[in-house]
Parts: structure tokens; sequence; C-alpha cells
């Protein structure tokens, strides 16, 4: 058996579009796509949505250092990171993806996504929204852009005191039962996380979820969204530009 290593195979991610109203032109303007890390695995019954809230056992940690070998992968994109991980060192993390280029970062996938039940255990080991919004501030005081993902009034308020540039509004797993969640549902949502956050006085960006085939068709869209974020398929170090 030879002495050489085998490399180390490309953090597999899911991108995303972010596709803005035609009369939204906010300063500073986002990126035009998000990257995440995928799901540890695929399944054509589970959306991406649902498999990237899936345990990985590494929290954020491999894709931070696949970004930081690899910054042309970031390039033009908010980074999503799993912040209610116990293993992300704020301060490390954040001089890593600044050296990389990274200018925009948001706490997604996020336990806001969980049901409540399951949300109400996380806070009893410390893996809570509490957590991400805490470190997501932190990341905003050191000189990063943040969108907030958030999937209800709750999620808001907790996200206010950190005067996001940007909320994404994320469905709930329960809210796939039925598949995508409809429009109905998805705008009832924006709706309440945009007059949760007007009594506060916040003035950025608030992002619905979308499916691919919505972002070119803004009637289709949410009637409160500024924007939508639609799923754009998996990339990997080796193949993203």
């Amino acid at each position: 058996m030879s002495g050489a290593r085998a490399s180390k195979s490309p953090t597999s991610m899911l991108a995303w579009r972010i596709v803005l109203r035609h009369d939204v032109s906010p300063s500073p303007a986002p990126p035009t796509r998000l990257l995440t890390r995928a799901g540890p695995f695929s399944h054509e019954n589970m959306p991406a949505e649902i498999a990237m809230l899936l345990p990985s056992g590494d929290g954020p940690t491999e894709l931070v250092d696949e970004v930081a070998a690899h910054p042309q992968v970031a390039s033009d994109a908010v980074l999503g990171l799993f912040l209610a991980s116990p293993l992300i060192n704020v301060a490390i993390t954040a001089e890593r993806l600044a050296r990389a280029g990274v200018t925009w970062i948001a706490n997604l996938p996020s336990v806001c996504q969980q049901d409540e039940e399951f949300a109400r255990q996380l806070v009893d080991v410390g893996l809570d929204a509490g957590r991400e919004f805490a470190n997501l501030g932190q990341l905003r005081r050191l000189g990063f852009c943040v969108a907030a993902a958030v999937s209800d009034v709750d999620g808001a308020r907790a996200a206010a005191p950190i005067a996001p540039e940007m909320i994404i509004v994320m469905p709930r797993v329960a809210d796939y039962a039925a598949g995508f969640p409809s429009l109905r549902q998805r705008a009832s949502a924006l709706q309440s996380v945009r007059d949760a956050m007007a009594d506060t006085g916040w003035s950025g960006l608030l992002i619905g979820l979308g499916e691919p085939r919505d972002a070119d068709s803004e009637g289709l869209w949410p009637p409160r969204a500024d924007g939508l974020l639609c799923r754009a398929g998996n990339e990997s170090s080796r193949t993203a530009r």
C-alpha cells in the first residue's frame, strides 16, 4: 500500500438564488446567491430545506474550512452557517472568512426551522436560537453584513436587536407535511414578521422562500416580500465559480 494520502473530498454545498423585486434597490446591495452546506444525504421525499437540518457532526467547521481554502466558492454569496453549533469560535471564524473575502453571513440552517416542541428541547442543551442570534450579532459587530433566518414573530423579535440587513423567513419542518409550503402559508408568515419588525423601526430586506420556478415571476411571490430565496442546486468547491 502506498504512503500517498487520499485527497479530501470537496464539501457538498447547497446554492440558492437571491432575487429582488424590480423596484427594490437596497444599500448595501446583497449578493445574488447564498451558500449553505447540503444535507448529509438526499432523498426525493426529503426537501433540501429539511435535509440541511440533519446533523453533520462537524457543525459549520467543514464549510468554513472549504471557503478558507477555496475563496472563489463564496464569491458574491451570503455564507450560511449553523451558528447554534458549540463547535464554532466566532472570532477565529470571522478572521478566516474575512481573509477569504466573505462579507455577508446568515444563520442558515437555523434551529428556528425546527418544530416548536423540538426547538424547546434544544434550549435545554444550549443549541437554541438564542445562541444563533448572539453569534450572528457578534459577527455583525465584527463588520459583516448579516441575514437573519427566522420562522415566526418570536424569531423576528429575537433578531431585531441585531438590526440585520436582511431577514429570511423560512418555513418550519412541519410546514412541508403536504409538500412545498403554499403561497398563502408563506405570505402569512411574511406578513406577521413584517408587522413585528415594523414596530422596531427596522427597514431592511424581507426575503421569503420560493420554488426555483418562482425566481423570475414576481406575480408568484408573497405580496409583502422584497425578494425570494430560491434553491438553485448542489455545488462543490471543485465546481463552484
